[in-house]
């Protein structure tokens, strides 16, 4: 078998980061809402660099989760952590597109 080893408390803490901008970009734009009450450089601007910053910190999380999992041993933990940081990636990417045909390609 193998040793037990455990993801850190550093790479869980990053692969949450991501879900928690997602949320936010959600949470902005009152659930991508044609005409939500924030200022709207809030809620184009903003929402796509919070975006750009969850793609990042998923991209930075998947390759934690490569380089601390173990070689021998159980590599589950580290796979499921890399899946959650694939997902974030590209729930990121969606959101990003839903961002830029609502609000910059709305009058198009």
């Amino acid at each position: 078998m193998g040793e037990k080893v455990k993801p850190s408390t550093l790479l869980i803490v990053i692969t949450l980061i991501p879900l928690f901008l997602n949320t936010s970009i959600f949470i902005i734009t009152e659930g991508f809402n044609i005409t939500p009450h924030s200022p709207p450089l809030v809620y184009t601007v903003g929402s796509l660099a919070i975006a750009v910053i969850a793609i990042l910190a998923a991209i930075i999380g998947y390759t934690m989760a490569k380089d601390e999992e173990p070689e021998w041993g159980s590599k589950l933990p580290f796979k499921v952590i890399q899946g959650v940081n694939i997902f974030s990636i590209l729930l990121s990417i969606m959101f990003a597109l839903l961002v830029v045909l609502v609000y910059f390609m709305k009058g198009v």
